[in-house]
């Protein structure tokens, strides 16, 4: 990262806790000659990113938001977790610490690859969105969906289920776990597609397990018989309804979080996802 001249700080301003760390850690950048702006999301608009860094206070979903905002920058980026799992985010430290390591150099640098999703409705309007998650294609009334799935052209399955989860390394950690995905590396330049309760019975050759596929992999799935069967897109929480077809690809750049010295992926599962010992923040 360049020389901090000029830092942006953004709070989602849910708390009282939220809102005094805020301005303390503006008033510490002020006090070392730093030219700091203070915006929440409740202002409405975007703000301005001609800035060398900025920093996010609150939860994973504050990050999420702000980078959709924003249309995910080539800015770096330092979380401080006001959230409950905040696995995206870095321990709170006392803003005066906070500062110090900034100013010091005392971090290092992750990279998330952006995704791109793109689709087509049932009314053929086409849309789009980015993520650094998951994208996620599920059903959207109580019948199962009907998807065929294609890596790079080549049918993987003609599917029956919910629906199929498509996670970063970043995601992984995410709903794509909780629907029995692997956790990726955050170095493994991968995507993993999870499937959603697949039906088992053996006439629908429903696909059972998660696939990992290269980074570049183009990713295409195609609904059959969406307007009996409507399938929505969820894009890093965002929601689209009527989609009939969708494909997902890296869009060719990252985000880039900053992370305290000394931080070490696996240590982070151990604390955020196991829950047998690391930081606790």
């Amino acid at each position: 990262m360049q020389k901090l001249e000029r830092v942006l700080i953004v709070a989602d301003s849910s708390s009282d806790e939220i809102n005094d760390f805020a301005s303390a850690l503006f008033s510490c950048f002020l006090k070392s000659g730093i030219d700091s702006t203070c915006w929440s999301p409740k202002e409405g608009g975007s703000p301005d990113i001609e800035t060398d860094l900025i920093i996010v206070i609150g939860g994973d979903g504050s990050l999420m938001s702000l980078l959709r905002v924003l249309d995910h920058p080539p800015v770096p980026i330092y979380g401080v977790n006001f959230g409950r799992v905040g696995f995206l985010m870095n321990p709170r430290q006392r803003p005066e610490a906070l500062v110090d390591t900034l100013l010091g150099g005392a971090f290092v640098e992750q990279q998330l690859p952006v995704l791109s999703a793109k689709w087509t409705g049932s009314d053929g309007e086409i849309g789009n969105a980015a993520g650094i998650n998951d994208v996620v294609l599920e059903r959207d009334s109580g019948q199962t969906v009907h998807l065929g799935v294609y890596i790079d052209d080549v049918l993987l399955n003609a599917y029956s289920g919910d629906g199929l989860v498509i996670a970063t390394p970043a995601g992984s950690t995410a709903y794509s776990l909780a629907a029995g995905g692997p956790v990726m590396h955050p170095e493994v330049d991968g995507l993993v597609v999870t499937p959603l309760n697949a039906h088992r019975p053996v006439q629908f050759h429903s696909l059972q397990f998660p696939v990992i596929v290269p980074l570049e992999a183009k990713i295409r799935v195609v609904g059959e018989d969406c307007d009996k069967r409507p399938i929505r897109v969820v894009v890093d929480g965002e929601s689209f309804s009527g989609i009939e077809e969708l494909s997902v690809s890296s869009r060719g750049d990252s985000v880039h979080l900053l992370r305290p010295q000394g931080y070490q992926y696996i240590q982070r599962i151990v604390s955020r996802i196991i829950g047998n010992g690391g930081d606790a923040d």
